[in-house]
Parts: C-alpha cells; structure tokens; sequence
C-alpha cells in the first residue's frame, strides 16, 4: 500500500503519525508525507488542536483516516499501532532520542484543557525501557500546568 501522513495542524514531532508510520513500514507499506500530486491507497490525517483550521483542500485517496483531539477526542490508535516503537526517520530527529508518555491523563481540571476528558485520571502508561528501546537520548513529553507555581520573583 502507499501511505500519505498528513500533519493538518503541527510542525513539532506528531507521535501518533510516527507510530502509524513505523506500523506501516513494518508490513511493508510506503510511507511518506502527503503530497497532493501523488495518489495514495490510504491518507491520516492528525490534527491537534480543535481551534485550528482544517485542511480544506482535495486529499487524492479513497481512504483518508483522521484522528487527534483536533478531529475527534474519543478516537484513540489501535493498541497494535500505539505500542509500536515510533517511526523516528519521517522527522529529522537525533537517532539516538526517543519520544513517549510514561504516564496518560492529569490531575489537574483546567477549564480550558481537554486531557482530563480524554484520558481521566493520570495512570501509569509505558515503561520507560519500552519507550526507549535501546536509545540513549529520552524525551518524555509532560504537560502539566501548576498554577500554584506561576510566580515571578526579582
């Protein structure tokens, strides 16, 4: 099959299209950034943030998947694609880095953040040897916003 990526919203590493990616390569599919000359059997498209314009041009596939809270903050990867380790070459990314969340969901209930909907109560995740398969270099992504922390001092 011949794969397209689409990051509808982003320019920092999208996990979730890393995975589907290496997901991909790993059945030996094509996979490469969408590119609206070239047709493909199957399209993803990730959008991250729901504020964010669309992609409201043509996508030449019969099949386009679109995920990430952008589009719909109950679709969650197959588990067979999310514990995969990530494709880290769509990207140019230190080889010896790895990206993952040790833990999903939050704590905290900041009105206007949607990760307590999403994913509840924080739980544990990966380990951290599953994240890094190997790699020397570890990213791990935590988002957390503690207002009681917020100060300035002179």
């Amino acid at each position: 099959m011949n794969i397209g990526i689409l990051a509808v919203d982003s320019n920092f590493p999208n996990l979730a299209l890393m995975k589907i990616s290496a997901y991909h390569k790993a059945r030996g599919d094509q996979v490469e950034w969408y590119n609206p000359l070239c047709e493909y059997d199957k399209v993803y498209a990730a959008k991250v943030f729901t504020f964010t314009p669309d992609y409201n041009y043509y996508i030449n596939t019969n099949q386009i998947e679109k995920g990430g809270t952008g589009y719909d903050i109950e679709k969650v990867l197959p588990v067979e694609v999310d514990r995969i380790q990530p494709d880290y070459s769509i990207y140019n990314i230190d080889s010896n880095l790895s990206y993952g969340f040790l833990t999903r969901g939050c704590p905290n209930r900041c009105k206007w953040c949607v990760v307590p909907k999403k994913e509840g109560k924080i739980s544990p995740y990966m380990d951290i040897e599953e994240i890094t398969a190997g790699r020397k270099k570890l990213s791990l992504w935590i988002i957390i916003y503690w207002p009681q922390t917020m100060a300035c001092s002179k």
